[in-house]
């Protein structure tokens, strides 16, 4: 086998192996035709190799194939090598105790928003948000956050992408502006109809964007007052991990 065909062979199992969600953890052999458009012949053989490497699992009744048990090892290996993670989570929980809302922490990842940590809220009713799955990166507090203080060129390269129609990209770099000016983001019926979030950078040495701490919530819940303290709580949590991270300035840039 040619070189530039086992490179081939190797992008399209994990084309595959991209096919799994929180929201599909089990497919079909036909799923993985749709989702990626290789023939059956093809899928049906890169997935025999896969589960030959346990990392898909067939369920023979049901026909079915589902991520294999070697993720596990692999999630915690990337979890244990986060240190943003393992600094963030005392002070997210925290932040959650003040609040008694959602917090989050977000990083970018291929254009989209990943959370990669959460403390969820201890109310009855709350925001839903999946660790690893990818948000959009143009709705919501979260995600502007994260693309306000990217560089440039990754803004740019953002707006190349998005294919709305319906999108003002010139109003929306004066929200990006805005946004960095004030040091945070706010949105309220966004990205989710009835939640809110405020969210806040993360910033490292030489100034560099790490991710966003975010708080999200009902919006029924948020009044004027809250708000306000709110902002503050996850202005201060996230100058307190940008230390943390090696950021330098005693006062973050508004």
């Amino acid at each position: 086998m040619k070189s530039s065909d086992t490179v081939q062979s190797v992008e399209r199992a994990i084309e595959l192996l991209y096919c799994f969600s929180p929201i599909e953890p089990e497919l079909a052999l036909n799923d993985f035709v749709k989702k990626t458009g290789l023939n059956r012949t093809t899928v049906f053989r890169l997935l025999t190799s896969l589960r030959n490497k346990n990392l898909i699992i067939k369920d023979e009744t049901a026909g079915t194939y589902k991520l294999g048990l070697p993720f596990m090892g692999f999630a915690q290996i990337v979890t244990d090598n986060l240190n943003i993670r393992k600094a963030a989570l005392p002070v997210m929980r925290t932040l959650a105790e003040k609040t008694n809302e959602t917090i989050s922490l977000n990083l970018i990842q291929d254009l989209n928003r990943i959370c990669v940590e959460k403390v969820e809220s201890t109310a009855d009713i709350r925001q839903l948000i999946h660790l690893g799955s990818p948000y959009p990166i143009l709705k919501g507090a979260s995600g502007k956050l994260l693309l306000a203080y990217s560089s440039p060129d990754l803004i740019q390269k953002v707006l190349e992408e998005e294919g709305n129609d319906d999108l003002n990209k010139d109003e929306l770099l004066i929200e990006l502006q805005n946004i960095k000016e004030k040091g945070y983001a706010f949105s309220m019926n966004e990205r989710v109809i009835g939640a809110y979030a405020i969210s806040a950078p993360i910033i490292g040495y030489n100034s560099q964007l790490i991710g966003g701490l975010s708080i999200s919530g009902l919006s029924a819940r948020l009044n004027k007052q809250n708000q306000k303290i709110y902002i503050e709580e996850v202005l201060s949590a996230a100058h307190i991990l940008s230390i943390e991270m090696g950021y330098e300035s005693e006062k973050m840039t508004r």
